[in-house]
């Protein structure tokens, strides 16, 4: 990255006109494609049934179509939460489902209002994930869930015509305040919390985790011995690019 450059843009996005442009172009999630949010909603049962569920989803982006098929299986009701409403005109009464704008740090929701929380791919983005979480423990009811796939790699690669692998935490080999300066208004932002520290919030919120699974980087782990800005963490949470979290409230 050429760094002089990266924060022009992220200055350019702080202003709303151009903000709003750039999101009417903007991919997120699995953009409305029904297979992929067929395999998202199937994730997601693989922890907990919806039927007679109220059910949140934290970050869709453009898509909705995982809490629709929600309301098909018997979903009491679904509510979608984001800090940008990027729904299409198509969109916005879809399959009964509530969409909601919030500000990043307090969910507009009642204490104890939801059976589950959903995320894919996207607490990653939170730009203040500590205070998220501990929203997301407040409106879940006791015994509820939340089920979150949390991508840890550096969005900044995602889509480019000739991936560079070993670039997949990039966003790591710069200091916190620069970081912010390239990409705090930015939608590819990321917060760069590795594993070890999503646990250690979802934990301190006062979850606890009833299932955890892993992907490594396989590029990662092959150059790791050359990529020095790794070399502060533990090898799991150098390695880690992908995690799954099934947590609940106690009762």
């Amino acid at each position: 990255m050429w760094i002089p450059l990266e924060i022009a843009q992220n200055l350019l996005m702080g202003v709303k006109p151009i903000a709003t442009l750039a999101h009417r172009h903007h991919s997120t999630g699995v953009n409305a494609d029904p297979v992929k949010a067929r395999e998202v909603f199937e994730l997601f049962g693989r922890f907990s049934p919806v039927r007679g569920k109220d059910i949140l989803e934290i970050g869709p982006g453009h898509t909705l179509e995982v809490l629709a098929q929600a309301r098909v299986e018997g979903a009491k009701s679904c509510t979608a939460i984001d800090i940008v409403d990027y729904r299409s005109p198509d969109q916005a009464g879809c399959g009964g489902v509530t969409f909601m704008r919030y500000d990043g740090r307090t969910l507009p929701l009642e204490s104890s209002a939801c059976d589950l929380i959903w995320s894919h791919t996207a607490f990653e983005h939170l730009r203040y994930p500590g205070q998220t979480v501990k929203e997301c423990f407040r409106v879940l009811r006791p015994g509820g869930s939340l089920i979150a796939l949390i991508d840890l790699g550096d969005h900044t690669f995602y889509g480019v015509e000739q991936p560079q692998p070993d670039k997949a935490f990039d966003c790591l080999r710069y200091p916190e305040w620069l970081w912010n300066l390239m990409r705090w208004n930015r939608s590819s932002y990321t917060n760069r919390l590795r594993k070890s520290k999503w646990i250690k919030l979802f934990k301190e919120a006062g979850f606890v985790v009833r299932h955890e699974e892993s992907q490594e980087s396989g590029p990662i782990t092959d150059a790791l011995p050359s990529l020095p800005y790794l070399h502060q963490f533990s090898l799991e949470d150098a390695v880690t690019h992908v995690m799954t979290v099934c947590l609940e409230k106690p009762l």
